[in-house]
């Protein structure tokens, strides 16, 4: 159809070039756009009155807008940026043989690029981009012989770019393609663009490699200066060391986030090269040190989200102004200089030492990001230096002292973030005078004192310097004080949270002058008084929970939930009734009314039923105490016993915290040996074992496997069954340690201090949840299992908030010092896929190391996928294990790039999934942060017993977890989600297969991936192509290491998976 209304365009307009001819076409071209506002932009496109009356000689439109003219025939359309918009035509442009400049970027434009573009033979500029232009772009592209620019970039373009015929186009210097979804071979591209200048094929779907042969770049060696092959999904390594030298003008070179793999080459042979961009790839090795040295002429480096190790080496080049190391795995100091760098990015890397080092590096600096490292001491006070400095990021450190005076010289500061760390003292009052500072967050540190919002002079010096902060964040530091009535002074402040902090008095009136206010957060404080009236239009978060407010809430917060308000604040009364929401004072929902008797009702009836409730729990507790009794008198044990009972030794049932005194404190070497099964027993048993690790370390298990419900509930173990004689219906009936812990009956005492003479200390991690050790003590507490790091127990403080309390074993843990530091920094991380932790004991025994967090309500992946009661876990459909990857790569992402911390021991058991969505939330992350070294090669060989491990660790004199090693984990954990088979698995009648991951590799090899593919999983015929993809994510993780993703790739293709 298009090849016909060619014809029919050629015929008509018969004369070729002509102007005639040109008016024809464009007042066809316009046609397809819609321009009909009161002023067309194309008002002036009208047919003339007479064939000449054109403007331009012979009739040739020049005084139509965007339309040039020479020697009577158009040469060019420009209509670039116009906010045109329509459902463009472009064959009826095919005539304009004298057209040479096409020009319609920033519209909104549509349609295809159609064949008939190749007729245009004199067309040496063709700019589309910045429109909505879609379908395939067609062969003939290659017959605009003449071509120089040619610019498709930011449009909806979707097919494999043609290669065939590209290199006729030997005058092209200009192609961008990017932000579209072309795709190809970009190393057959790169081979046809012989004199191309600047590249760029971002943002697209190219696969293939670039490291070439030489001949295949020799060309494009010679010409090119500006080559971007950034976000897409190449494979193979970096540029060969033979073809580094090909590249003699490169001037910037960005392959970020393109898949590339393996180590960088020496390429100080790139004399001309300004920019260097590999970020979010999986290069690894160390950093070759030419890059920041002066045998180059380099700007910028960014080689961020990548694998490199080793030291930061010292910047020497003097041209170097923006270096970005960050998420790599860089060890050691900061470096003793950074040359005449402006931006400096080391975030999120292993880098230790003192930050006094910053006092030697130069005062050019403006940006400076360090954050999530495990740098120490204090910011330098001499360090005056940094005048020009815009950002200062230290957050997630293990800095100590005070905030220093120096930080109050810097007149350009904008941008500060000390948060995570360890500071104290008192804030102080120059970051709220500061005309530049927009940004400051003080955060989880130990800052004290009143909140210095004014000045210790007049309010007169404010008048004069009016604060612009935008984002102040205070909380979780132990401040006290009133919140002073000159806050009302930070006018532009948006988002303003103080909470949990040690705050008290009223909530002054003058915060309703911050217009601009969106968030405000005051909780887990000590206000009292009145809520003020907040009349902010903008404010979108409100929180004063955990308070003593009372008095009657302003008709302008209501619309927000009781979350809000409640816990605490037990005297505010809502006029209108209780908002909606899903607390009250007696833990039922409620909805809000409009009318107080309705609620009253409400109310009534509510407490009546709760009355009723507790009279038949009161009731069926009595009959169980008694039970319980009958059988405490026969077994010897209680069901449940309180910590306090483990304390005092009151405690007469197996040994879950240590072996008998007759005993030897178990070795690395019996702890292992009970995971070290052979191939054989591993292949009956994987999937029992997983099992058996949820239910008994997290207590979780199949009541029809392991042992019957009790009349409580919860599963009670038989103590009936002789010490070393496997139950007939015990989950891993094999397994010693399994024997070992849940079945061993000669009765022991945990000598520890009682209560009244506890000694040791209980630090909080989280303020939100404040109990003593008394209370901890007397807590009812339900053993849910044993693990290699110890024993954990559910148990109920008197307040109804149910705990997990994970009693570690003697000789795991480092010393005080060691042990403080690194859980402090972990208990600091919050993300909504992980359960933190709430605080931890030091007692002055060494057993008496605790760490307490939230009782996880929900069931592990282990059990939704191996448990052999489908009643119980219906099976996970394909859209449920898309969501439980990427909710866990997201996850383990925050992890690694934000936090710096490979999980380290990731496997099903310690994924939990929770509410009605399913949502996964980690636990038992960090744990070797503060393990002895022997304790955490136990913890990678527990790993390696049950497929999780990563073989590189397998070789490793002394293994420790890395970022690398959590992604294959990651990979085997997909692998499972698919095939519902156990990692530890030997899959029966495949020829060379050993465990799940040989037998998935070796299927995909043969063609036949879809044979792994679990055949239960509900909606599989609907989404064969989100298995096919999730299978290729797997195996990727799965590779060796120089070739293995990080987690910001794993994770960016699992979003880009649609369902």
């Amino acid at each position: 159809m298009a090849a016909l209304l060619v014809l029919v365009v050629l015929v008509v307009l018969g004369g070729g070039g002509a102007a005639g001819d040109d008016v024809a076409a464009l007042l066809e071209f316009k046609k397809g756009i819609s321009d009909r506002g009161r002023d067309p932009v194309l008002g002036s496109w009208s047919p003339p009155a007479t064939p000449d009356a054109g403007g331009g000689g012979g009739g040739c439109p020049s005084g139509w807008r965007g339309v040039v003219c020479d020697g009577g025939a158009v040469v060019g359309v420009a209509l670039d940026g116009l906010g045109l918009a329509g459902e463009l035509k472009l064959v009826t442009l095919s005539g304009m043989r004298a057209l040479q400049n096409l020009s319609l970027a920033g519209n909104a434009f549509s349609g295809r690029l159609p064949p008939g573009i190749g007729y245009l033979s004199s067309l040496r500029h063709l700019d589309l981009s910045g429109n909505r232009f879609y379908g395939p772009i067609p062969g003939r592209l290659a017959d605009l012989s003449g071509l120089v620019h040619l610019n498709l970039s930011h449009n909806n373009f979707s097919s494999g770019f043609p290669t065939d015929g590209i290199r006729q186009l030997q005058n092209l210097r200009r192609i961008d393609l990017r932000s579209n979804s072309f795709w190809g071979n970009a190393g057959d591209l790169l081979a046809e663009l012989r004199n191309a200048e600047y590249i760029d094929l971002s943002d697209n779907l190219f696969t293939g490699a670039v490291d070439l042969e030489l001949e295949s770049l020799s060309s494009i060696g010679n010409t090119v200066k500006y080559l971007n092959l950034s976000h897409n999904k190449l494979q193979g390594g970096f540029f060969r060391n033979e073809t580094v030298g090909a590249f003699k003008n490169l001037e910037v070179l960005d392959l970020s986030n393109s898949g590339i793999a393996g180590m960088v080459p020496q390429i100080d042979a790139w004399f001309s090269l300004a920019v260097f961009r590999v970020a979010g790839n999986a290069l690894s090795g160390v950093m070759p040190e030419a890059l920041l040295q002066n045998s180059m002429r380099l700007v910028e480096v960014d080689l961020s989200r990548n694998g490199f190790s080793g030291s930061v080496p010292v910047v020497n080049s003097t041209t170097l102004k923006l270096l970005n190391l960050s998420s790599n795995t860089f060890s050691g100091s900061l470096p003793s200089t950074v040359g005449k760098c402006s931006s400096v990015d080391l975030s999120g890397n292993q880098l230790s030492g003192e930050l006094a080092i910053l006092r030697a590096w130069d005062g050019t600096m403006e940006t400076i990001d360090l954050s999530s490292n495990k740098l120490e001491g204090s910011y330098p006070n001499d360090a005056s230096q940094f005048q020009n400095l815009v950002s200062l990021k230290l957050r997630n450190n293990l800095l100590s002292g005070s905030i220093p005076s120096v930080l109050g010289t810097y007149q350009k500061l904008q941008f500060l973030d000390l948060s995570l760390n360890a500071l104290g003292g008192p804030v102080l009052p120059f970051f709220f005078l500061s005309p530049t500072l927009t940004v400051l967050n003080l955060s989880g540190n130990n800052f004290t004192g009143t909140i210095p919002f004014q000045s210790t002079h007049s309010t007169e010096s404010i008048a004069l310097i009016q604060p612009v902060l935008r984002i102040v964040d205070l909380s979780s530091n132990s401040l006290s004080g009133p919140l002073p009535p000159d806050i009302s002074n930070l006018q532009r402040v948006e988002f303003l949270t103080l909470a949990m902090n040690e705050l008290s008095g009223e909530i002054p009136s003058e915060i309703s002058k911050l217009q601009g206010l969106e968030y405000l957060d005051l909780s887990h404080n000590h206000f009292t008084g009145r809520i003020p009236d907040m009349p902010q239009a903008s404010l979108k978060i409100f929180n004063v929970s955990y308070n003593d407010l009372q008095g009657t809430v302003p008709k302008s917060v209501e619309k927000f939930p009781i979350t809000c308000f409640r816990p605490g604040n037990d005297l505010l009364v809502f006029p209108d009734g209780l908002p909606a929401g899903n607390y009250d004072d007696t833990g039922v929902a409620q909805s809000q009314s409009s009318h107080g008797h309705k609620a009253g009702v409400r109310v009534a009836l509510i407490v009546g039923c709760i009355g009723a409730a507790l009279l038949v729990i009161f009731i069926a507790l009595a009959i169980y105490v008694v039970r319980s009794q009958e059988l405490c008198g026969r077994n010897g044990f209680r069901g449940q016993i309180t910590i306090r009972d483990l304390k005092l030794g009151r405690l007469s049932r197996p040994n879950l915290f240590k072996p008998p005194k007759d005993n030897v404190i178990p070795t690395k070497t019996s702890f292992s040996n009970d995971h070290l099964l052979t191939a054989a027993a591993r292949s009956m048993s994987a999937q029992k074992e997983l099992l058996a690790e949820a239910a008994v370390e997290y207590g979780y298990a199949d009541p029809k496997e392991v042992t019957e419900p009790s009349s409580s509930g919860m599963a009670e173990t038989s103590a009936a069954v002789p010490a070393m004689e496997p139950s007939p219906r015990a989950v891993l009936p094999t397994s010693p340690h399994f024997i070992d812990s849940r079945f061993h009956e000669e009765p022991v005492a945990f000598e520890v201090y009682s209560p009244d003479r506890l000694v040791g200390e209980l630090i909080f991690l989280d303020s939100t949840l404040v109990f003593t050790a008394e209370d901890l003590s007397r807590a009812p507490a339900e053993v849910l299992g044993r693990s290699s790091h110890g024993t954990t127990y559910k148990a109920a403080l008197q307040s109804g908030h149910v705990l997990t309390v994970k009693w570690l074993r003697v000789g795991l843990v480092k010393h005080k010092k060691d042990f403080t530091k690194e859980i402090k920094r972990i208990g600091t991380i919050r993300h909504p896929n992980i359960i933190s932790w709430r605080a931890f004991y030091w007692g002055p025994k060494e057993q008496e190391r605790l760490i307490i967090s939230d009782y996880v309500n929900g069931d592990s992946l282990a059990l939704y996928l191996y448990e052999s009661t489908p009643r119980r876990y219906s099976r996970l459909s394909v859209s449920q294990r898309l969501k439980i990857a990427i909710d866990l790569a997201r996850c383990l992402q925050f992890l690694h790039h934000e936090k710096g911390l490979p999980h380290g021991n990731l496997k099903p058991t310690n994924i939990f999934l929770t509410g009605p969505d399913l949502s996964p939330k980690l636990v038992d992350y960090g744990l070797h942060r503060f393990m002895t070294p022997s304790g955490t090669a136990e913890q990678i060989l527990n790993l390696g017993a049950l497929g999780y491990r990563a073989p590189e660790l397998a070789n490793t004199a002394k293994p420790m977890p890395s970022f690398k090693a959590d992604v294959y984990a990651f990979g085997v954990i997909v692998m499972e989600m698919l095939t519902r088979k156990s990692a530890g698995d030997i899959i029966s009648g495949q020829s060379g297969a050993v465990d799940l991951t040989d037998w998935v590799q070796m299927c995909n090899r043969e063609g036949r991936g879809t044979d792994c593919f679990d055949r239960d999983i509900t909606g599989l015929e609907e989404s064969p192509r989100v298995m096919d993809e999730l299978l290729a994510i797997s195996l990727r993780c799965i590779l060796p290491v120089n070739e293995r993703p990080n987690m910001k790739m794993v994770c960016d293709d699992l979003c880009s998976i649609t369902v």
